[in-house]
């Protein structure tokens, strides 16, 4: 699979559910060796994350359970989907799931992670079932703030979810349920603040709660861990259940899947018009020669946000250009081009269900705009 193919996976996920996206990764999983035995593999496993790139995990909602009669079950973790019933072997040193023959070290055991493929692998983890009573458990969650050493959590009574960095005060916005597996409870965190359809930011499963602490199963960017939150305090009715600056709608929003170059598309020329019009040419300042690259995100609902400029000479070395042109250039870049009508240009539906991450690239000679790059 190429990054163009997880790219067109990414733009339909609106349309594909997880279960058929984890499908389709196990059909297009690069073959690469590790003997595994039928009794290593033979149990449940959870999804924990599918690694888009080096930096980029996203969770995986699904779980596979391999059984002892070489039957398996494929299916969503919060039971969303119809789950995928098969047959599973070991082949020497190759693991088959159903009519798929993964070679040697593609399918790898360490730690209790269970790892399938190679390139955009799916991470599941060995599942051991912790009961917990899901009226209580909702009830004890509902209406309070917790925290761990990296995260706030705040559980709103309508389903709402305010994700926030005690750090950095940064706040996202979701929404919250429980869904039992097994015998078990798993925190679903998903959507966005408009809509809580897909979209999943983390599956925890609840290993106890008690009323002032909170201990929960997941992964915390290193590795598969039990977090503990406490019990801050109520919610009270005037808290704020807004983002704090700009969101994105995809979870695991990653720029270059998404990413529109204008300076490649017929919008082109629509951009130059634009550059002309409002740009005012920097005069008797000398030095103003060079690229500068603007990049910013427009998210479903037409907000924008993650603006960047990045400047370098004709040569392309770093460089720093005058506030009254980079000033300019994001004036124009929020007032015009990040506006729906620009960017539906070249978009045939008519319609943006996801995040757009646009980018262009202008060239100025002695503060004068002269060229847009391809």
């Amino acid at each position: 699979m190429n990054r163009y193919s997880i790219s067109y996976v990414r733009r339909r996920k609106g349309r594909l559910s997880s279960l058929h996206c984890a499908l389709f990764i196990l059909h297009f999983s690069f073959l690469s060796a590790q003997t595994l035995t039928r009794e290593q593999l033979t149990g449940t496993w959870v999804g924990v994350h599918t690694e888009w790139d080096t930096d980029a995990l996203c969770p995986l909602p699904t779980y596979i359970r391999l059984d002892p009669d070489s039957t398996y079950l494929l299916g969503m973790t919060d039971g969303s989907a119809k789950a995928v019933t098969s047959t599973w072997a070991i082949h020497g040193d190759q693991v088959r799931l159903d009519t798929i023959h993964f070679a040697p070290r593609l399918v790898t055991l360490k730690n209790n992670l269970l790892r399938i493929g190679r390139n955009y692998p799916m991470v599941f983890r060995r599942f051991k079932d912790i009961p917990l009573d899901s009226a209580n458990t909702a009830y004890q969650l509902s209406g309070h703030v917790w925290q761990s050493d990296s995260l706030l959590l705040y559980c709103y009574a309508n389903g709402k979810i305010a994700l926030e960095n005690p750090t950095s005060k940064q706040r996202t916005i979701h929404f919250w349920r429980l869904a039992r597996f097994g015998t078990s409870l798993f925190l679903i965190v998903q959507g966005n603040q408009y809509t809580p359809d897909g979209n999943y930011k983390f599956i925890w499963q609840l290993s106890s709660l008690s009323p002032k602490q909170l201990q929960a199963i997941g992964w915390n960017k290193e590795a598969v861990v039990q977090k503990t939150f406490r019990l801050i305090r109520n919610l009270a009715p005037g808290d704020s259940c807004r983002p704090t600056g700009f969101q994105s709608c995809t979870n695991c929003f990653i720029r270059s899947f998404s990413e529109i170059g204008i300076g490649r598309t017929p919008s082109r020329y629509n951009l130059s018009q634009l550059l002309k019009k409002h740009y005012r040419p920097v005069i008797n300042h000398t030095g103003q020669s060079g690229l500068i690259h603007v990049q910013f995100v427009v998210n479903c609902r037409g907000e924008q946000g993650m603006f960047t400029l990045s400047g370098s000479d004709n040569d392309y070395c770093p460089k720093t250009f005058d506030a009254q042109i980079t000033d300019q250039l994001l004036a124009i870049s929020r007032n015009y081009v990040a506006s729906d009508q620009f960017l539906r240009a070249d978009d045939q539906s008519g319609n943006r269900p996801n995040d757009i991450a646009v980018s262009f690239t202008v060239r100025l000679q002695e503060g004068q705009l002269t060229d847009i790059l391809p």
